[in-house]
């Protein structure tokens, strides 16, 4: 048998075929569903942008669309294809940015994902001092349940999160950045208080009114009452916090969110915030997600500079 360097079956991807502009189409199509609509979001005629994915079949040696009246689909080598151009688009964006940065000093993009709690107790400050020292970088700011921020984070969707403590699973680095405590908010005379707590018989007589299941105040919430044998016969979901403010202050039921979150609420005087009897003060921690796998951008670094975590790097994924 001869021996040498294995012969390949599998014809070689002609990456000089393969642009950034053909890996945008194919992206589009399977997010809008037709070659049509794919071209005008990438500002190409429709012939063309056809050309572009015929070009992109021949260079991966694969048929990547099926094509029917209704519109057009991802075949599975297709959707291979798109997660990797996903990545390699993602990664051309960040080149530019960290290209823009060298180029003018303060000049780039910041993308950060926060939770509803970290949106009011931690971001605010954090961007004051970061724009103070780079005014010149352009920042968007998306909300989403912690888990989700995670998520966001490990995909490269976002450069950084904040986001409360939560199980998750995914590629990411965490820092502690301050400690959080949750509380039982309520509207005024709702409840029978004693020194501030309420008995759990007492919350049982309740709708309790929760976040969406990715958050992490629902999440720590669920875990420290159930260590007291409490679930409550009676549930609202609901996919905001400040939705929740609002049905709290209709008098609709009771939830438990941040204190940091309740304060400024608080002091309107239409709500009061308590402690369960026999429930351990309910501490979660607030934190700082990086990407596990990829280093950060220089605007990146700058901002994970300011927001100072006080704590310990926890590993994730």
């Amino acid at each position: 048998m001869p021996h040498g360097p294995a012969v390949r079956t599998i014809r070689d991807v002609r990456l000089e075929n393969v642009s950034p502009l053909r890996l945008r189409l194919l992206l589009e199509v399977q997010r809008r569903g037709s070659i049509a609509t794919a071209a005008d979001a990438c500002a190409v005629g429709q012939p063309s942008a056809s050309t572009h994915l015929r070009t992109l079949e021949a260079a991966t040696g694969h048929m990547l669309l099926h094509r029917n009246g209704r519109g057009s689909g991802l075949t599975d080598a297709g959707k291979v294809v798109a997660g990797h151009a996903a990545r390699i688009l993602a990664l051309l964006d960040e080149m530019q940015d960290d290209l823009e940065t060298l180029q003018n000093g303060t000049q780039g993009t910041l993308a950060i994902a926060a939770s509803p709690t970290a949106s009011v107790a931690v971001l605010p400050t954090a961007l004051q001092r970061f724009t103070a020292r780079h005014p010149g970088i352009a920042v968007s700011v998306s909300e989403a349940p912690s888990a989700v921020v995670l998520q966001r984070v490990a995909q490269g969707d976002v450069d950084l999160g904040i986001a409360g403590e939560t199980r998750a699973d995914f590629s990411v680095e965490r820092w502690t950045i301050l400690d959080d405590e949750l509380v039982g908010v309520a509207a005024r005379d709702r409840l029978r208080l004693r020194d501030g707590r309420v008995e759990l018989g007492e919350l049982d007589r309740n709708t309790v009114l929760v976040g969406p299941r990715d958050s992490s105040t629902r999440a720590v919430t669920e875990r420290y009452l159930a260590r007291a044998g409490f679930r409550p016969s009676r549930v609202w979901e609901f996919d905001s916090e400040e939705a929740i403010l609002h049905a709290v202050r209709a008098d609709l039921g009771i939830s438990f969110l941040s204190r940091l979150r309740v304060t400024e609420t608080g002091r309107r005087g239409d709500v009061v915030t308590f402690r369960v009897a026999g429930v351990e003060p309910m501490m979660r921690s607030l934190q700082l997600i990086r990407p596990g796998d990829r280093e950060l951008s220089p605007s990146a670094a700058a901002f994970a500079a300011a927001v100072q975590p006080a704590g310990s790097l926890e590993g994730g994924g």
